[in-house]
């Protein structure tokens, strides 16, 4: 894997990466590991902040799960779970899942305002475009799915994910909430707030909410990984996946699945390891996990590449950590792949 080691190392010497933790595999190999560490050794249970990860591995699965067990319609409207105002009437649990509510990214942190009660305040919010129109990447809308699935569950969703996601899958060490005496890499600038959220809309309401809050590590993303190769089994019906992982934005500034990322021609992260209808998700603090269906291939990448671009840069250089990705997504293609075959 001599191109994957190049790039790593190329991002290590820019000042852009202090810890990297990457799997390639498929359903029943793993076919690369590799972990790099300016400081601390880490291997594959060292946890990291996952981000909008969380957005797939706890809101879409439990999501998918509610629906199979029709507990939620795609078409309901969000205010039968939670007290809406007459001009979001029109808001649906598809809308939710599919960022078109008609905004995209706003900072919550505005006083009178607690996990409690954030759904007035984001209903409050005005719409950048007509609802269902086009993709605006929506936070909010997770957090209000989170919320949405803890009345239908009956319990936090913290709680709903660790018994009906994280036992079964045994993911044994992923969770919002860790506790401080783990193995961390800290997505933080300060030591004081290692295995503390980093986004500043999840910490405010609490840490546990659906768009952000959970911690994981390389062992339990894989097997995160061969549920969605596994095509839901045994979490999600197989009618219920299929539908999940269809393009539902055709026409619209990006293409997303019911929660997924749904790779096509426009997104760049991925880079030509992974073809279109492949799915996944990043996570800000460098994070991502990629599936692809049709190759059996999977790839996820832990890293702290964010904070370390403001630890060199004194400001967020997001744009790199994205062209990271590209480029290590790139490279395990040409160390994976000769003549067009798996190596």
């Amino acid at each position: 894997m001599q191109e994957t080691r190049v790039c790593i190392q190329r991002y290590f010497d820019a000042g852009l990466l202090e810890n990297i933790a990457i799997r390639v595999g498929t359903a029943d190999r793993v076919l690369f590991d590799s972990y790099r560490s300016k400081s601390d050794p880490i291997d594959d249970k060292t946890l990291f902040d996952m981000a909008s990860v969380t957005k797939i591995v706890v809101t879409t699965t439990l999501t998918m799960m509610a629906l199979d067990r029709k507990l939620l319609r795609l078409e309901d409207p969000v205010g039968k779970y939670l007290p809406c105002p007459p001009d979001r009437a029109d808001l649906t649990i598809r809308h939710l899942l599919t960022h078109t509510i008609g905004f995209g990214y706003r900072d919550l942190r505005q006083a009178g305002y607690t996990y409690d009660n954030i759904e007035a305040y984001i209903f409050s919010l005005p719409r950048e475009v007509p609802l269902g129109s086009d993709v605006r990447y929506c936070c909010s809308a997770f957090i209000l799915l989170g919320k949405i699935l803890e009345r239908v569950f009956g319990k936090r969703l913290n709680e709903a994910f660790r018994e009906l996601v994280a036992e079964p899958l045994e993911m044994r060490d992923t969770t919002y909430l860790p506790e401080r005496n783990c193995s961390f890499v800290n997505s933080n600038l300060s030591e004081a707030e290692k295995g503390i959220v980093n986004c500043h809309n999840g910490r405010f309401l609490g840490g546990v909410t659906g768009q952000a809050g959970l911690f994981s590590n390389l062992s339990d993303m894989t097997r995160y990984a061969k549920l969605l190769l596994a095509h839901g089994a045994p979490l999600i019906s197989r009618e219920w996946f299929d539908r999940a992982i269809e393009n539902q934005t055709a026409g619209m500034s990006e293409a997303r699945g019911l929660g997924f990322v749904y790779v096509d021609e426009r997104y760049p992260q991925t880079g030509s390891l992974f073809s279109p209808g492949s799915i996944g998700h990043c996570g800000h603090t460098g994070q991502s996990l990629f599936v692809d269906l049709k190759s059996g291939l999977y790839v996820t990448i832990l890293s702290d590449a964010t904070i370390s671009a403001v630890r060199t840069y004194g400001s967020e250089h997001y744009d790199e950590v994205m062209q990271l990705r590209e480029e290590l997504h790139n490279a395990i293609k040409a160390d994976l792949f000769s003549r067009g075959r798996l190596v």
